[in-house]
């Protein structure tokens, strides 16, 4: 396992390590991306708990060369190849693999235990990243026909999801349900 940061682009030194890191996904190797953002709060706290993973990291996923953790500055992502969308939100964590890109704030835990943003934390989701069996392939995500912009940030996403449709509180809440809702699977 290898980590990478890249703090600025004030020196402009970090090409190097912005084509490395383009190189290794071209690659199919592992890549777990950190983007933060100079001034704030909850990325100042949670940049010495990634910056801990591979002091506390043991087993095969230490030893593994297709695993790297990378630190990056949301200036410098536009740099970076098949990462996926522009983070909605700060700190954004990320599995990056193939052109596949899975937030760590969709991931569920294998044990059910509670997810946050600690070093074990990280560790644990590194590792069932990590464990799955190779051949064994996700199905791609399924593009709709017309594909529409997602309307709203994270706050106004995570309240649409949480308006209970069977108990409807409100004139806004009920039109929501009967015409604005998509059926989950």
């Amino acid at each position: 396992m290898k980590s990478l940061i890249i703090q600025d682009n004030n020196n402009g030194n970090n090409q190097h390590i912005i084509d490395e890191i383009n190189t290794l996904l071209k690659n199919g190797k592992n890549i777990f991306l950190f983007t933060y953002m100079d001034g704030c709060g909850p990325c100042n706290s949670t940049i010495p708990e990634w910056d801990n993973i591979p002091d506390k990291i043991k087993g095969h996923v230490d030893h593994n060369n297709d695993v790297f953790t990378v630190r990056i500055n949301k200036d410098l992502f536009p740099l970076l190849k098949n990462m996926g969308s522009e983070p909605g939100g700060f700190p954004s964590l990320r599995h990056v693999t193939n052109k596949q890109v899975e937030e760590f704030e969709n991931w569920q835990t294998p044990d059910g235990s509670i997810r946050d943003r600690s070093t074990d934390s990280f560790i644990k989701w590194i590792e069932d990243k990590i464990s799955k069996k190779k051949g064994v392939k996700k199905q791609p995500m399924r593009t709709r026909k017309n594909k529409r912009k997602q309307r709203g940030g994270k706050w106004s996403l995570k309240y649409k999801r949480s308006i209970n449709c069977k108990r409807p509180r409100g004139f806004s809440q009920r039109q929501h349900c009967k015409y604005g809702r998509k059926k989950s699977t």
